[in-house]
Order: structure tokens, then sequence, then C-alpha cells
């Protein structure tokens, strides 16, 4: 076993879970009272940030540890639960790269991130191109048709 505690909560104008339509969102992380603004010292400098988080509003009864059709869609295949980013995880651990668009002391405004307003944030990474992958991403034609309206 062991503690993860969160280092800050999404707010943001998404109330509830859906699976789409999460390109208009803009949110602010709000980092703990714990922490001071030292915290984020020098990250305004990176563009992008990966958000990690906890798919805290889903219930221990919708956790998957197996395999099944990505949003139960009879078109496609049965996969694994770690061959999908769906939110019945069995940590329930989510992670976004988003955009940074600014930062307020010990808040960071972000677009692109697909968190409901109260989500627990684990960690704050900046994205460094390093860590990006150098080859062309290859996935399964169901996964670009899932995210078809993602981002819209």
């Amino acid at each position: 076993m062991f503690t993860v505690k969160p280092v800050g909560r999404v707010c943001n104008s998404r109330k509830e879970v859906e699976d789409d339509f999460w390109g208009e969102v803009i949110s602010e992380i709000e980092m703990n009272e714990i922490l001071d603004g030292s915290c984020l010292e020098g990250i305004e400098e990176f563009s992008h940030l990966e958000i990690i988080f906890l798919f805290h509003l889903t219930p221990d009864d919708k956790i998957l540890f197996g395999a099944r059709r990505p949003r139960n869609n009879p078109d496609w295949p049965v996969t694994g639960i770690f061959a999908q980013r769906g939110k019945n995880r069995p940590n329930r651990i989510g992670a976004t790269i988003v955009k940074l668009l600014k930062r307020d002391g010990t808040k960071l405004t972000v677009a692109g991130l697909d968190a409901v307003d109260g989500t627990p944030v684990i960690d704050i990474k900046p994205v460094m191109k390093e860590f990006l992958p150098k080859e062309e991403v290859k996935q399964p034609q169901w996964a670009t048709e899932l995210m078809e309206d993602y981002w819209k």
C-alpha cells in the first residue's frame, strides 16, 4: 500500500463526467494551502504541462481489471483496460498534457484538461520535448474514431 496526497484541485465549468467535447474547457488548478508558490517557480517557462489526477468520481463497483469494448461500443474490439484511457482504471489515475496559459501565485490556468471540477491533482510535470516520442505515434482505428469529438 502507498499513500498519495493531492497537491491541488481542478476548478472549471465541467460539473458532470462526460466523454467528449473537452476542447473549450479552460481550467484553473489551485495548489493546496500547504504548498507555497515556490513549488511552481519557473513553471511559466514551459508551454505545456502533464497533469496527473484522480478519477475521484468513479465508484468501486465500476472499476475494471480486465477487458471490455471501449465505451461499450459493439463496433470496437474488446481491449484490456490498460489498452484504453478510460476512467474505470484499477487505480483511477488519469494523465493529460495541457497548454499552460498563465500562472498566478499558486494557481495555474490551463487549456485541454479533461478533468471535472473538484478533481484532485496528484502531480504536475513540465512537458519536455525530449520525453515525447521520437517516432510516429501509432494507434488502432477505433481509437481514432473514439477521439473524433473528444477535443471539439
